[in-house]
């Protein structure tokens, strides 16, 4: 009996001690839940980051935003491919697109470059020695883009600048500028500064110059205008515009230009048209004589076979008009010209490419041009190239005063340069 009690006595002592411990654990854990409960209420009343009415994210992602701009030659392709910049995106409260985002990218381009020029004669520099240079120079772009639905279609903006380091002038000028509206499923209005709108789409100067070197053929200018673009996401567009003539004396209307073009991917094709009115007149021996309106028809071809081979080819015909210049440009106000360049692109791989083309311009003076490089892409961001180039121009305009013995302007140019292009 004696034994029993003192088992029963020790266990409601032990019974009562783990109570007890019991107690105090669930005290301690009263204690922390009262605790987190504070923290909880102090972090929501703290400020919150202020986003607008109705949308509850912002991202912010690598790679540039889908904005459907148009072309540009292969030179300026900075900041509409995939993997350029970084993209900011407003996201509504509901879960769908983006309804605002803008996204900001940049390239450092430096080239070690080696040119000579041979004068093979120079008009009032006939002892001019030839030319050699060995020189390292860098261009930096920025570029700014972005986008916002409204309610009454898309509204865009687009903006680069393009600056040179203070050994080659040290300038920040306005690249590209400006905007769009979708007004309609298949109608856009573009307007500010850019190519011009009758830019042949194809061909050397277009296509095949990835590089820093000279290009032949017909080139583009920049240039102020109003531009209205039809494309229903088919292959085909058209585009009207009035455009700054490119000589401001020229004329009292802008130019009018216009374009067809056919795009499946593999295959591009493009009429161009171009009219500009011209009031400006020549001093002749009989007197101020009118000179005519200038004008311009084009068209540009390119073909992919397959993923390794593309061929491109464009020309112009015109009088006058000075839109195409690029190693000439016309005379006279109603100097008759023509232009003609081709170009092949051979992917050697996925990231590596061989680029020649050739150019002819004949403004009655004329200058033939052939250059070429190879370019590697290791990624997106870094482009290496090592190009060269020849050119030959013969200048057979008369200056005033000249009776034309001395003859033209003409020299052979050589190039040969190795860059770096680096992108974020």
């Amino acid at each position: 009996m004696k034994m029993m009690k003192w088992a029963l006595l020790g266990g409601a002592a032990l019974a009562v001690t783990a109570t007890g411990a019991q107690a105090d654990e669930l005290g301690a854990l009263k204690a922390q839940l009262e605790t987190l409960q504070t923290r909880v209420s102090q972090l929501e009343a703290q400020p919150q980051a202020a986003l607008p009415s109705g949308y509850s994210l912002l991202s912010l992602r690598s790679g540039s935003g889908d904005y459907g701009l148009p072309e540009e030659r292969a030179a300026d392709r900075i900041g509409n491919r995939p993997g350029d910049g970084v993209t900011i995106s407003v996201l509504p409260a509901a879960d769908a697109a983006p309804m605002a985002e803008i996204t900001v990218s940049a390239e450092i381009r430096t080239i070690l470059i080696y040119d000579r020029v041979d004068f093979k004669h120079r008009r009032g520099f006939e002892d001019q020695d030839n030319k050699d240079r060995l020189d390292v120079q860098s261009r930096t772009r920025l570029n700014i883009q972005g986008k916002t639905d409204t309610a009454v279609g898309e509204v865009g903006a687009r903006v680069r600048l393009q600056g040179n380091v203070p050994s080659e002038g040290n300038d920040v000028t306005l690249n590209r500028g400006y905007g769009w509206w979708k007004f309609a499923p298949a109608w856009t209005l573009h307007a500010g500064w850019d190519d011009t709108t009758a830019a042949i789409q194809a061909g050397f100067d277009w296509d095949t110059a990835s590089g820093p070197l000279f290009t032949g053929g017909q080139s583009d200018k920049l240039n102020d205008q109003l531009r209205l673009i039809w494309n229903n996401g088919g292959p085909l567009t058209f585009a009207i515009a009035v455009e700054d003539s490119d000589n401001n004396d020229r004329g009292d209307i802008p130019a009018i230009v216009g374009y067809i073009a056919f795009d499946n991917e593999a295959v591009f094709l493009q009429l161009v048209g171009v009219y500009q009115n011209d009031d400006s007149k020549t001093i002749t021996p009989s007197g101020r004589q009118n000179n005519d309106d200038d004008w311009a028809v084009g068209a540009g071809a390119r073909f992919k076979l397959g993923d390794m081979f593309t061929f491109t080819a464009g020309g112009t015909v015109g009088e006058g008009y000075a839109g195409y210049a690029n190693n000439l440009a016309p005379d006279g106000n109603d100097t008759k010209f023509w232009t003609a360049s081709v170009g092949v692109i051979f992917n050697i791989s996925d990231n590596t490419r061989f680029e020649l083309g050739y150019g002819r311009e004949d403004y009655e003076s004329e200058a033939d041009v052939i250059a070429g490089g190879i370019y590697w892409d290791p990624v997106s961001q870094v482009t290496l190239g090592l190009n060269a180039g020849w050119r030959s121009v013969n200048q057979d305009a008369i200056v005033p005063g000249d009776n034309g013995s001395n003859g033209g302007n003409d020299h052979d140019d050589f190039s040969v340069a190795f860059g770096t292009w680096l992108r974020f």
